[in-house]
């Protein structure tokens, strides 16, 4: 593992030793990269398609996404090439490297139910306003945003958004944590 002062990606970053309490094991730490990965959907989708698709899991180098319709798979199967490249330009650096889409229009609407080929777990819904709710100690936040500024490879609007959405993800466990 590298020091804090030697962190070139966000896959360093999330294996630090701020992230240590919150990843303790090797399946934490996947839902900690692949919800990482997730909730940069819409830049890496457009506003378009992220408004009818959910990133649903990760499974090897496949990533299994729901969308609305047949006709909007069919319009993301075209650019299929482009949005793997795209990914992966998220991706890569959390240590996950994407090869595939898996699409399906059948689970969009269906939540309730699971399918075992589809959905490991269901998500637990959170809102932003509990989460604005939850309080951590500016010493972990201080520590986040200095490790997150460390990255070479973003600039500082893309080190802002991000430094946000580790805070953000780390507000989470803690609820999760209380439940």
């Amino acid at each position: 593992m590298k020091k804090n002062n030697e962190t070139t990606s966000i896959g360093d970053l999330l294996n630090s030793t701020i992230f240590g309490e919150i990843a303790k094991s090797d399946k934490m730490n996947v839902i900690i990269k692949q919800s990482t990965l997730f909730s940069f959907w819409e830049d890496i989708v457009g506003a378009k398609f992220a408004k009818f698709t959910k990133p649903v899991s990760i499974k090897g180098h496949k990533i299994y996404v729901s969308a609305k319709s047949p006709a909007l798979i069919q319009e993301l199967t075209l650019f299929k090439q482009k949005l793997i490249k795209k990914i992966n330009s998220y991706a890569l650096p959390l240590g996950i490297e994407i090869k595939d889409f898996v699409f399906d229009y059948k689970n969009y609407n269906n939540e309730n139910e699971t399918q075992d080929n589809f959905i490991e777990d269901k998500p637990i819904q959170i809102s932003q306003e509990q989460i604005n709710e939850v309080e951590i100690d500016s010493l972990t936040e201080a520590k986040i945003i200095e490790n997150v500024s460390k990255i070479k490879f973003l600039n500082d609007e893309q080190k802002n958004v991000f430094s946000k959405k580790l805070i953000n993800t780390y507000k989470v466990k803690h609820l999760q944590n209380k439940k």
